[in-house]
């Protein structure tokens, strides 16, 4: 069966840490250390209600500020320091244009209202995506299986003509469970290792360059505010 659309993850695919010293910056301020810091921020329940659109993007940060004890000026403030440390893995980006000259490219994100404001003025990367499909937006998040169902209704396409790239296992196992085919990302390098088939002229090998969730090898570390 061909492919016929890929489907990208966010944060911690197309966007990667950059500079994390805003996290240690407010961490010495909250007294936090910066992994407890980003648990507070993106594990929690309030970032679980934003995620699924029962807040905007700004109750989110207020809300947030009131839990760590800021004013609405300081939450801001936080979220522009936190938001900074995102930055585009080139490398990714052009994997992805290389594959727009063949194949429609979908981006499905867990994120608040804001993703597509920021991937379009701050990142520049909007434009790369046929369509962004924004958990918040959808009231459902990865890797609730509703949202699969969604995705493939979007596209009109069987399940086994796409291909699902993510850095979080229970998304990967979520995607596959749907007769998908996944790529666990891991790093750009493996990224492209998987993708070349698709990246060439010919179809590849559906049933092996794509189709693997790579269960053998630790997935990405990476927790932010999309993913």
């Amino acid at each position: 069966m061909p492919i016929k659309a890929f489907v990208f993850d966010c944060g911690g695919v197309l966007l990667r840490d950059g500079d994390l010293t805003p996290y240690e910056q407010w961490g010495q301020r909250l007294r936090l250390e910066p992994d407890e810091l980003a648990a507070r921020l993106w594990q929690g329940e309030i970032w679980a209600q934003a995620e699924c659109g029962r807040l905007s993007d700004g109750e989110f940060w207020r809300q947030m500020g009131v839990a760590l004890g800021l004013d609405e000026a300081e939450a801001e403030r936080l979220r522009s320091d936190l938001w900074s440390t995102w930055v585009v893995d080139e490398r990714v980006l052009a994997l992805i244009d290389r594959l727009r000259e063949r194949h429609p490219v979908w981006m499905l994100s867990n994120a608040t209202d804001a993703l597509e404001e920021l991937l379009a003025e701050h990142y520049g990367v909007a434009d790369r995506f046929a369509r962004i499909l924004n958990s918040a937006r959808l009231g459902i998040a990865k890797p609730d299986p509703a949202i699969f169902e969604h995705l493939l209704d979007q596209l009109k396409l069987p399940p086994g003509e796409v291909v699902f790239v993510d850095d979080r296992a229970e998304n990967v196992t979520a995607a596959a469970s749907m007769g998908m085919h996944v790529i666990w990302y891991i790093h750009a390098a493996e990224l492209e290792r998987q993708l070349r088939p698709y990246l060439s002229n010919g179809q590849g090998d559906t049933q092996g360059a794509a189709n693997q969730s790579r269960a053998d090898t630790a997935g990405s570390e990476d927790d932010g505010a999309i993913d």
